[in-house]
């Protein structure tokens, strides 16, 4: 009675659970997506920004290369307009690695257009007389052998003498067969002798040699040490991304622990080493080379991003470099030349082993011979029959090689007629990239030798006279035609985002927004200014709008400016608004898109940070697909 009771008591509970969950799922709330589509359009980035306008400073020109003055244009006074040529330096040696870089590409060129249109008929004839070489080779060859028939007989005849000839001890019953035993013997060990010392010569070289460069690589480390422990590059060494000095750190060390490694294996190596662990070293010390040339690299990429101060010069900088990159090209030189002593090495070896198998081959057959000729002589007549037959073979292998030495030359023929290989075509044309993006550089640096004019305006200083190198003051001083700039302050959260020359569009309260003004970023301040302990950079703009010439009259300094600075922009891109991106921390940034009524979340690449709360989207989701932007509930 009392489990009955029990029972009753638990079915009461379950109705009323059950009761109450379809209760909660009929009232549950609808979810209600808002979506936008992803479509293609321009992203434009900007920085807006209240200035003042002020009266402009001179600007200072420079050469970005080093050099001698060889022309000077304009004098103090002179006016001059946008993009003139100022001055220009002594560049007859690029001029000379100009033209030779010309040449290098002209001949990359004509050596891919000889690719392409194949060997050429002479060539052709060439394979083709050969071909026909060796199918006479293979004809003279059978008639060779039916002359070798013939001389069999007539050999049975003389196989008692032979015999005799050769079971005689005498010096002066010397067959032919026994002096070929003798000559080869003395051959096989002339040879052991001669290509061992090769071997033995090209060891010492690349035990001297090894050293050499070890020493080469080592000061190569002490000039990368010397360099970043420097007291004048403290605090300014890659500060533009200080990732490269972990990197230089890290190789350093790398190099610092092979290169002692290497040394050790060199005395040992001293001391009396085989060929096998000379040419390890020769190994250890190119990966020695390649981690100093890392090293090296990482160096002078770091050198490209220190910035220049009062305490650190324009010159003091490029002569860390150049002291940086004179140890790359040593360094390269020093792996072309171990890289040469592990070919002599190795091909001395090969020489030794090749020439004294070939030397004891002939030996090996020299003696085969011998018995071959002593067994067939003592089976008298019947072993003359024999030896005849094998001579038959023999001459029937001659023929079976003329054949396929015949058949080789004709493979070597069709070779040579066939379309070019594709593989080879792709290195060709890569070699004329090289040759192009080698004279590219030279044509960037020789843009370098000259100054020229960044805007209309008046010269104001000329510090130095052709023949002169310039050093620490700037070469020229000018004012533009507007003598109005427009000082901004841009914090540090966008600053990165704002480069010299970028557009800008400006409006004067003085003016009304009505009329605009076109510009354009002219200097930005490397020091920061701090206000109220808030980090800003002041930035210049300068007017560009020559077809506003009434207004700049009108302009005074201390007017208040609006300024809009165009940092980038993309055209015909995937946008995705930024309220529809989820970061997760950790895990990405994601996107909610939906699917015939089910949201999938996806992970996404995205681009440049537009303005309006639009980013560009790179992949995740595809053209038209609709994301989710805000979800509700009704």
């Amino acid at each position: 009675m009392k489990l009955k009771k029990v029972s009753i008591i638990f079915a009461i509970i379950a109705v009323v659970i059950i009761g109450a969950v379809f209760f909660v799922l009929k009232n549950k709330p609808e979810t209600i997506y808002t979506t936008v589509a992803i479509q293609r359009g321009s992203i434009i980035q900007s920085v807006s920004e209240t200035g003042t306008v002020k009266s402009s400073s001179e600007i200072d020109l420079n050469f970005l290369n080093s050099g001698k003055i060889a022309k000077i244009n304009f004098r103090i006074g002179d006016k001059v307009s946008k993009d003139a040529v100022l001055a220009e330096l002594d560049c007859s040696d690029l001029i000379k690695r100009k033209e030779e870089s010309l040449a290098n590409l002209d001949l990359a060129r004509a050596s891919h257009s000889k690719l392409l249109s194949g060997a050429t008929r002479e060539e052709i004839n060439v394979s083709k007389a050969s071909v026909q070489q060796a199918k006479n080779a293979y004809e003279a060859a059978e008639k060779n052998l039916a002359k070798t028939e013939k001389s069999t007989a007539e050999s049975i005849a003389q196989s008692k003498k032979t015999l005799s000839d050769l079971e005689s001890k005498l010096a002066t019953d010397i067959t032919t067969s026994e002096q070929v035993i003798i000559n080869a013997e003395i051959a096989l060990e002339n040879t052991k002798a001669t290509y061992q010392r090769a071997i033995d010569n090209n060891r010492e070289n690349a035990i001297t040699t090894v050293e050499d460069k070890l020493t080469v690589a080592n000061n190569a480390l002490d000039i990368i040490n010397k360099t970043i422990n420097d007291d004048t590059l403290k605090d300014r060494l890659s500060v533009k991304d200080v990732s490269y000095l972990d990197r230089i750190d890290a190789s350093y060390a790398e190099a610092k622990t092979l290169l002692t490694t290497a040394k050790a294996n060199l005395v040992t190596a001293k001391n009396g080493a085989n060929s096998a662990y000379v040419a390890k070293l020769i190994s250890d010390t190119q990966y020695v080379l390649s981690k100093v040339f890392t090293a090296l690299q990482y160096t002078f990429t770091a050198l490209e991003n220190t910035v220049i101060s009062a305490a650190l010069s324009q010159s003091s900088l490029d002569s860390f470099k150049s002291g940086i990159s004179t140890q790359q090209t040593l360094i390269s030189t020093a792996i072309s030349a171990v890289q040469t002593l592990k070919q002599n090495l190795d091909r001395s070896i090969l020489d030794y082993n090749t020439n004294v198998a070939t030397a004891e081959s002939s030996l090996d057959q020299a003696n085969v011979t011998y018995e071959s000729a002593l067994r067939t002589a003592r089976n008298a007549l019947a072993t003359a029959e024999i030896e005849g037959e094998k001579q038959i073979v023999a001459m029937q292998a001659q023929i079976d090689s003329a054949f396929e030495t015949w058949q080789v030359a004709q493979s070597r023929y069709n070779q040579t007629i066939a379309p070019v290989n594709r593989q080879d075509i792709l290195v060709s044309e890569a070699k004329i990239k090289q040759a192009q993006a080698a004279l590219d550089t030279i044509i960037k640096n020789l843009d370098n030798c000259y100054i020229k004019a960044p805007i209309d305006g008046t010269v104001t200083k000329a510090n130095y006279a052709i023949g002169e190198q310039p050093s620490g003051k700037a070469v020229f001083s000018m004012l533009g035609e507007n003598n109005f700039e427009i000082e901004v302050l841009v914090s540090e959260a966008d600053i990165a985002k704002v480069s010299k020359d970028d557009e800008a569009m400006i409006t004067l309260d003085a003016f009304g927004e009505e009329t605009e003004f076109s510009g354009f970023v002219s200097f930005i301040e490397p020091a920061e200014t701090i206000i109220q302990d808030v980090v800003y950079y002041k930035v210049n703009v300068a007017f560009s709008d020559a077809n506003k010439a009434d207004f700049l009259l009108d302009i005074k300094s201390g007017m208040t400016a609006n300024i809009i600075i165009t940092t980038e922009k993309k055209e015909n891109v995937l946008m995705i608004p930024g309220r529809a991106v989820i970061d997760k921390n950790g895990a990405g940034k994601f996107a909610r898109v939906l699917v015939n009524g089910i949201v999938e979340e996806r992970l996404v690449t995205l681009g440049l940070r537009g303005d309006g709360g639009v980013t560009e989207l790179l992949s995740g989701v595809k053209e038209g697909e609709n994301v989710v932007t805000y979800v509700s509930e009704k």
